[in-house]
């Protein structure tokens, strides 16, 4: 069997450019021949490597689940961890505070409904300084930075379980470009300065 070489068609080129390159029969490309051609993106016909590819059966491509929908399981899945994180936040403060443990149980039943078709997550609360229903639904800061000052007062407990809890709504709304969250982030606010300041609006 004959080799044809680099060499052989660089001087073949040379004599007359071609486009496609036919490989005579008996014949194979050296490994340098063959970079050549590719290097010239100049198609080889008859070539046994090439035919072989051809009658190979391309890999089967698996059925990928459309990127909205991914995001969406993504996002349900978070939001159950979110529901937990709710649910402990109110068993942690139903010892102390049974009102404020239950209207954080209500949060968590606003937020399993959301998402959800055919079902509008409605917000019943009392207006305050910070917040209005103009503002409710739009994206905040905190209406203070809890520090450990505020831990060491007399709702320090109360005050760090709703701001870690808001902290990880907040992480939710970051990662899914708000998806309706900012009503909760809001609410925990209201809460966390209700805590620390009774009917004293801490927002600066």
């Amino acid at each position: 069997m004959k080799f044809i070489t680099e060499d052989d068609l660089r001087i073949l080129f040379r004599r007359e450019p071609f486009t496609t390159y036919d490989l005579p029969a008996g014949t194979r490309l050296t490994p340098g021949a063959r970079q050549f051609l590719v290097d010239k993106k100049i198609p080889i016909s008859d070539d046994p490597m090439v035919v072989k590819r051809k009658n190979e059966k391309p890999a089967e491509k698996k059925e990928e689940a459309p990127e909205k929908e991914i995001c969406r399981d993504r996002f349900l899945l978070k939001k159950k961890t979110l529901q937990a994180q709710f649910l402990e936040t109110g068993l942690e403060l139903l010892n102390r505070d049974v009102l404020l443990a239950e209207q954080i149980f209500a949060l968590e039943r606003k937020l399993s409904d959301l998402g959800k078709e055919g079902r509008e997550v409605e917000f019943g609360f009392e207006p305050c300084t910070g917040f209005h229903k103009e503002n409710f639904n739009k994206p905040s800061d905190d209406c203070f930075e809890i520090t450990g000052f505020h831990a060491q007062s007399e709702k320090g407990k109360e005050i760090v379980l709703l701001h870690r809890l808001r902290c990880s709504v907040r992480e939710l709304a970051e990662e899914t470009e708000n998806a309706g969250l900012n009503p909760f982030i809001n609410r925990l606010s209201q809460m966390i300065c209700l805590e620390y300041g009774g009917k004293t609006c801490q927002r600066k």
